[in-house]
This record gives C-alpha cells, sequence and structure tokens, in this order.
C-alpha cells in the first residue's frame, strides 16, 4: 500500500485525532492546544495519506535550539508500513536545512513500540523521569542530525 506524506496545515492534521486509540486527552486533539504548545516557533507539520485519507499526523517544533518532535501519531491499522519512517525523514531534511543539529522527543514506558523503533534508528536514551507507575515514566530522547 502506498502512502503520501506532506505538510499540511494544524487543522488538516487534527482531522486524524479521533482515530488514534491512545488519545485519551480531547484537548490535545484541537488547533487551539496545539498553538499554544508551538507558541509561534519555528515548526513543521505533517500529515500522511492513503488513497487520499489522512492517515496520521506529525508535529515538530523548535524547543532550546533544539528541533522537538512533540507529536507522531497513525491510526493503527497504517502502522508498519514506513509512514513515520518517512515522516522522520522529512523532519531531519527540515531540521537541517534550518539549522538544527538534533531531533529531540518524549515518550513513555509504556510505548513499546516506539521504543523498539527510536533504537532501531539511532535515537539515543538521555534521561528517564520516574513516574508512580513505572510504565508511565517519560523517557526522553534524542538523535544528532
Amino acid at each position: 500500500m502506498n502512502f503520501v506524506v506532506k505538510e499540511t496545515s494544524l487543522e488538516e492534521s487534527l482531522k486524524v485525532f479521533t482515530k488514534i486509540p491512545e488519545w485519551n486527552r480531547p484537548e490535545a486533539g484541537t488547533v487551539d492546544y496545539c498553538l499554544k504548545r508551538i507558541n509561534g516557533r519555528d515548526n513543521l507539520i505533517l500529515s500522511a495519506y492513503v488513497n487520499n485519507e489522512n492517515v496520521g499526523y506529525f508535529i515538530a517544533y523548535e524547543e532550546n535550539g533544539d528541533f522537538y518532535c512533540w507529536v507522531a501519531a497513525i491510526v493503527p491499522e497504517y502502522r508498519r508500513m514506513g509512514i513515520l519512517k518517512e515522516m522522520l525523514n522529512i523532519c531531519t531534511k527540515y531540521a537541517k536545512e534550518h539549522g538544527y543539529h538534533k531531533l529531540t522527543a518524549k515518550t513513555m514506558n509504556n510505548k513499546r513500540e516506539l521504543l523498539y523503533f527510536a533504537v532501531k534508528n539511532g535515537w539515543n536514551f538521555v534521561k528517564v523521569v520516574p513516574m508512580n507507575n513505572i510504565l508511565e515514566n517519560e523517557i526522553f530522547i534524542e538523535k544528532e542530525i
């Protein structure tokens, strides 16, 4: 199955929010919430499409001189197709072109597929913030570009 990843607006990218079962905070799927988070900083917003259907989105922005990969979400039935890898390839190219030297991200211990993906693709674990539930430990990762 072929897919296309391209830059889009927040409005377009968030159309797929309700199809992502992991999201349990509805406010995170609103344009206002995302705009407050991005806060006018340099950013990249991507959407992935299969047969012109929006099946995923990616939001990254400048944070402390690095390019922070804030959200990457793909509808479950379209995972493991290489969409996330392509999104990160586009993000890496964008970040390099805009003078960034590092991608950063935060995930949690219960996101095993993402942790595996990170290790497999050269990301480094730089910090763990313990939480009451070990599966919710925050894990900070980064990749030199």
